[in-house]
């Protein structure tokens, strides 16, 4: 051998010595985010498994008040201005109108929301419910009191905590930034994936009759890979929407994205009064003949416009509606209308973050998997908690 080789490393041993090194810098990087964040986003991701089905979940919950018997097979809703005239007739005299949200669906409740305003400037927003078929009112509750969210129903307790962790609506950049952490951390779960010989199909198998170290290993590997698509677009949906003002930005370099729509302003006429709510339905009907009412947002100035909301059934999101129709609460005049139709490529995109995060964008399939996503954050903390203490544990076992 010659002499000058003596203790030299092969380059490639060197080459693997670095990969090691590399990769062992990352696994330590992947390791402390999860330990560390991972508690927090499994907190995040349970909440998030419950709203999938929130709308679901919130009627049975309070059944007595949102929930109603259909009277017969062909029944159909009394007119709209007097399911609105009972709801009034149950506000307090301070209470402001703010939306009229109908029934999502046979036997459900019409929601009328009104917001009153204290003197120390505090906003507390009630629902009212209306039974669409005998105009009978159900019942009343809190819905929204952002000083104390404790105080609303479940879940919107639920809701709030998931994108805010209750910290407040301004402190929502909070779960953002954990979510971007957890998004990076999710890429080097599948760089580590990878098997060292290359061999990939080794990474989706749990060898069951291995002992419990390697059975932990292999399912928070072979899981981590299934899912992990899955959660990349579900972190990557909830950061931008949290996120939005930066998102639209970068959207509007690919594709023109508008302001929010401005649906004009009405214009007062001396000895004239504001049209009725069913009017003001009728008139949109005019603009989207097709698609069933989901909301009236009802002008609370005396330059204040109806916003009425058709809604259709292809329509990736069902909480929302982007077929809106401002109208002159005098004139009736249609002064601008939003037609989901005519988006930009990047408006579309970013209509649909929402329906793609909850779920809901893919009918009856996609909230089973937004539920499985929800609960994959506490199958992985488990498992990498599991395996972190076990590692732990065989280093402090002493050597005989």
């Amino acid at each position: 051998m010659n002499d000058s080789m003596i203790g030299v490393a092969s380059p490639g041993s060197l080459s693997r010595r670095r990969r090691r090194r590399g990769r062992n810098a990352l696994l330590r990087i992947h390791r402390v985010i999860g330990l560390f964040l991972g508690a927090v986003f499994v907190l995040v991701g349970l909440s998030g498994s419950i709203l999938a089905y929130r709308e679901r979940l919130d009627e049975q919950l309070n059944a007595s008040i949102m929930r109603v018997e259909i009277p017969q097979k062909d029944a159909v809703y009394r007119p709209i201005d007097e399911l609105l005239a009972a709801a009034v007739a149950a506000m307090p005299t301070d209470g402001k109108l703010e939306r009229l949200t109908m029934p999502r669906q046979a036997g459900s409740v019409m929601a009328v929301t009104y917001i009153v305003e204290t003197d120390d400037l505090d906003t507390y927003v009630h629902q009212i419910f209306v039974d669409p078929y005998s105009v009978k009112v159900t019942g009343q509750r809190l819905f929204l009191h952002g000083d104390d969210p404790l105080s609303q129903p479940l879940i919107q307790i639920l809701m709030t905590f998931h994108w805010t962790l209750l910290l407040g609506v301004n402190n929502a950049y909070v779960v953002g930034f954990l979510g971007i952490l957890l998004f990076i951390s999710v890429l080097l779960g599948l760089y580590l994936w990878w098997p060292v010989n290359g061999d990939w199909r080794l990474g989706l198998k749990v060898k069951w009759g291995a002992s419990a170290e390697r059975v932990v290993f292999d399912l928070h590997r072979s899981l981590g890979v299934y899912c992990a698509v899955f959660l990349l677009i579900t972190l990557f949906t909830g950061a931008a929407m949290i996120f939005k003002p930066a998102t639209r930005n970068v959207v509007n370099l690919l594709s023109p994205v508008r302001p929010d729509p401005d649906f004009g302003k009405s214009t007062p006429s001396p000895g004239r009064s504001p049209i009725g709510v069913g009017e003001a339905t009728e008139i949109a009907n005019k603009a989207f003949p097709d698609g069933r009412l989901h909301w009236v947002l009802f002008p609370n100035t005396p330059t204040a416009v109806y916003i009425v909301g058709k809604q259709a059934d292809y329509e990736p999101n069902q909480t929302k509606t982007y077929r809106n129709v401002g109208i002159d609460q005098y004139s009736g005049q249609v002064l601008h209308v939003q037609d989901r139709a005519r988006f930009s490529g990047g408006e579309t995109f970013l209509e649909w973050l929402f329906p793609i995060h909850s779920g809901e964008a893919f009918g009856g399939l996609g909230r089973p998997i937004a539920l499985a996503i929800g609960l994959s954050p506490f199958v992985f903390y488990v498992t990498g908690l599991t395996r972190w203490l076990q590692k732990r544990r065989a280093r402090r076992r002493p050597a005989f």
